[in-house]
This record gives structure tokens, C-alpha cells and sequence, in this order.
């Protein structure tokens, strides 16, 4: 297997992780020290550790227990791999359950087996 085939297996195994909501296992795919420029970030990269990715998923789930992401279209190119999924689930608000879907694409690039820098792109609704 390649390294871009290797890559390609390390995200769809991410994203298996996170739909198991085992956020500790799909941490280990990411460096301890990955970049990332996501808009719940800000409009700036921003570097974060495993036990803060941690975190931040397990408060999404708090969010939306149900939470997955559905993959549509992958493909990596030398030491990128590129993503489109939706990401859906339910929000427990305090008017009652609100089922939601939101169209993601991002860009995951890689250094010895590992995510590195996670450039992740979706409407922000502002």
C-alpha cells in the first residue's frame, strides 16, 4: 500500500471512530500538536492537542448525541486527502429536538502516518 492509499485508510478510520464516538481512539490519528483551521475556531489557524480535540467532540455530543458523518466523496493527492461528508444529528434544545445536516469538506494533511494540519470548511450561517 502506498502512502497515499495508507492515508486515505487512517481518515476513513478517523471517521469510523468518530461515528463510534470513541473520541479517544480517533484522537491517536491526529499529531499532538495538529493544526487546524476550522471556522468553531475562528477565521485563523489554530494549533490543539489531543486531550483538547477530545474535549471539543465530546461537547458536541453533549450537543447532538446522535451525531455521525457520512462520507461522499474522498481521494488523497501526494500528502493530502481530501474529505466531502455530511456531518447530521439531533440538537436537544429547549424547545424540543431539532434534527440538523450540514455539508463539510476538509482537507486533512500528513506526516508519518499521522494528521498534521485539518483544514475544515462548512457555512457558518452567518
Amino acid at each position: 500500500m502506498d502512502n497515499v492509499e495508507n492515508n486515505i485508510e487512517i481518515a476513513k478510520k478517523s471517521f469510523a471512530a468518530f461515528n463510534a464516538h470513541d473520541w479517544e481512539k480517533q484522537a491517536t490519528y491526529f499529531s499532538d500538536t495538529c493544526l487546524y483551521l476550522d471556522p468553531s475556531y475562528g477565521d485563523t489557524p489554530v494549533v490543539k492537542s489531543r486531550a483538547e480535540k477530545i474535549e471539543k467532540y465530546r461537547k458536541m455530543e453533549e450537543m447532538s448525541p446522535d451525531i455521525k458523518d457520512e462520507i461522499t466523496s474522498i481521494f488523497g493527492v501526494g500528502d493530502k486527502v481530501v474529505i466531502q461528508f455530511i456531518s447530521s444529528g439531533t440538537a436537544k434544545t429547549a424547545q424540543g429536538d431539532y434534527k440538523w445536516s450540514l455539508p463539510i469538506c476538509c482537507v486533512f494533511t500528513f506526516k508519518n502516518g499521522l494528521i498534521v494540519k485539518d483544514e475544515t470548511y462548512y457555512n457558518r450561517g452567518k
